[in-house]
């Protein structure tokens, strides 16, 4: 199933958080079966590796799209999340992979955090987005989101 991408500029906030790291992208809408999931962009490792760490909530039709130079395996975890999300692995072409759900442990030491790893060597994009919001749209494991390609280049 092939989503159509409706780009959406939005003004590009430059403010630094306290921590110095960058805000993420300004948010593209990806239309999934006439419904706009805003994205946040975390294409370098700093946005990467903060996530959605840190937050009460995610707004329904938002997401995060994590974009890697190259296609590998991936593994995330839930370290400082206080809600439960869906993630779904990409490859290079945008075809959706896998798809977990992924489950907040406050309190949990990150070594004792449970690890997500993707079932494919073949990811360069994943697409958090909350719980249940996969299965509520109908994004399904073999889908194609050709829109993804337009974050590839790096910033």
């Amino acid at each position: 199933m092939i989503f159509a991408l409706l780009l959406s500029l939005a003004t590009s906030a430059k403010a630094k958080t306290a921590s110095h790291v960058p805000a993420p992208k300004p948010a593209p809408v990806l239309d999934v079966h006439g419904t706009p999931l805003r994205l946040e962009i975390a294409d370098n490792d700093s946005l990467r590796e903060r996530g959605l760490s840190k937050r009460s909530t995610l707004a329904w039709n938002r997401g995060m799209l994590f974009v890697f130079p190259s296609e590998q395996e991936r593994t995330f975890w839930m370290i400082d999340c206080a809600f439960d999300l869906d993630i779904a692995y990409l490859d290079g072409n945008g075809v959706v992979e896998d798809e977990q759900t992924m489950v907040a442990e406050p309190g949990v030491s990150p070594e004792n955090l449970r690890r997500y790893p993707s079932a494919s060597d073949r990811v360069q994009y994943a697409l958090e987005v909350n719980r249940g919001w996969l299965a509520a749209h109908a994004l399904r494991v073999g889908d194609t989101l050709r829109a993804v390609k337009a974050w590839a280049s790096p910033r």
